[in-house]
């Protein structure tokens, strides 16, 4: 049997602490194009010496602290493929569940949805949710010219032109500015305190800066879309909001929403799958 196989790349990677089981299988998937989920029982299948050396390359990255989802140029984000670029957040594990949430909103409705993804950087969550269900119209919305061209890009690989706009704004500006009404608004926006010094150094040295500080203990953009529900959402058809929040967040945001919106609407707080505080949905 020859030694160079996908069982020796497997091992040789899971020896670098910082590439974890699911990240080897993927570096091995993109280099040899077998799908993810059949890497592991092909792992007697030779590899090229030009192979090998792909794979040592991107190991050699990743140990300098690059994240992987932008040497591959994708992230895997909940079984969908999206392309991801230095113009855009890498999508996260704790984000996939704003996508459940939505789901099991729009599985209790009669109509289809009018979605925006506020912040949408490669849209994956707008487009998850496109690909997931049946819906009406999907808005992607962000502030970056240059992220907004990978969203393009991720609507194109996954084929949903006819159902997905693209719109360049100033947070909500353009989309109040055109009168336009949802009823689900998502949004993962800049939460990071500007002054927070407790950010993990890969996320600092390579993910958009724009993505990821705000203002006002981080809390600037929650205030803001609270502040505009009537201005967005279509109030006499049920609406959702869904943010995700800084685990430390909950508390600030609570005091703003009984200040801003007392009993108006329903508003709650869920935690993500590691039992922090992470998503804040409000409902009428």
């Amino acid at each position: 049997m020859n030694k160079i196989n996908i069982k020796f790349a497997l091992d040789m990677l899971l020896n670098n602490n910082k590439i974890g089981k699911s990240d080897a299988i993927e570096i091995i998937s993109f280099v040899t194009k077998i799908e993810y989920s059949e890497v592991m029982f092909l792992q007697a299948n030779a590899l090229s010496k030009k192979q090998l050396n792909q794979i040592i390359k991107i190991s050699k990255s990743v140990a300098k602290g690059k994240p992987l989802a932008y040497i591959l140029g994708y992230k895997i984000f909940r079984a969908h493929k999206f392309l991801v670029n230095k113009n855009t957040l890498i999508p996260r594990i704790e984000t996939e569940q704003i996508v459940d949430y939505v789901n099991e909103f729009i599985n209790q409705q009669d109509k289809k949805m009018d979605i925006l993804d506020l912040c949408s950087g490669s849209g994956c969550i707008g487009l998850s949710i496109a690909i997931e269900n049946e819906i009406n119209s999907l808005v992607l919305c962000d502030i970056s010219k240059k992220a907004l061209n990978v969203s393009e890009k991720n609507i194109n690989l996954n084929n949903l032109n006819n159902q997905v706009k693209i719109v360049k704004s100033n947070f909500l500006n353009s989309i109040i500015i055109n009168k336009n009404k949802f009823n689900i608004l998502v949004c993962n926006p800049p939460y990071i305190d500007i002054n927070d010094n407790d950010i993990d150094s890969s996320t600092l040295k390579y993910e958009p800066k724009i993505a990821l500080f705000a203002e006002d203990n981080g809390l600037l953009f929650y205030k803001e879309a609270i502040k505009k529900i009537e201005k967005v959402m279509k109030l006499d058809e049920k609406m959702m909001l869904i943010f995700e929040i800084g685990w430390k967040q909950k508390n600030d945001l609570e005091i703003f929403l009984q200040t801003e919106i007392g009993l108006k609407y329903k508003w709650k707080f869920e935690k993500d799958y590691f039992g922090n505080w992470r998503y804040m949905i409000i409902n009428n």
